[in-house]
C-alpha cells in the first residue's frame, strides 16, 4: 500500500521535475497537438465496432448520439459539454429505445 502511494507520488511529480525549465521536447509537443484527435478516432472505431446494425434498434442510439456530439462540438467547441451531453443522451436512448 505504501509502495503504491510512493509510486503514484513519483509519477505525478516526475513531469514537473523533468520539464521544470518550461521547454518541451518536439516529441511532447507533437503528442500534445495530435494525440487527442487520434484517441478520439480510436474511441470512435472502438465504440461503433460492437454495434449490430441488423438487429433492433439498428444502431439508432449510437448514430444519433454521434451526430449530437459532432454538432455540439462544432457549434460550442467545448469538449466537456459534448462528452457530458453525449453520454447523458446515449444513456437515455439505450434505456428507452
Amino acid at each position: 500500500m505504501i509502495s503504491a502511494g510512493i509510486g503514484m507520488i513519483i509519477c505525478r511529480m516526475l513531469p514537473y521535475i523533468i520539464f521544470a525549465n518550461g521547454k518541451l521536447p518536439k516529441l511532447v509537443k507533437f503528442y500534445e497537438k495530435y494525440l487527442p484527435y487520434s484517441l478520439m478516432a480510436i474511441l470512435f472505431c472502438f465504440c461503433l465496432a460492437s454495434v449490430n446494425f441488423s438487429v433492433y434498434p439498428y444502431g439508432f442510439p449510437e448514430i444519433l448520439t454521434l451526430l449530437i456530439v459532432a454538432i455540439l462540438q462544432f457549434w460550442k467547441k467545448n469538449m466537456m459539454l459534448s462528452l457530458f451531453l453525449g453520454t447523458v443522451i446515449y444513456l437515455i436512448l439505450i434505456r428507452y429505445v
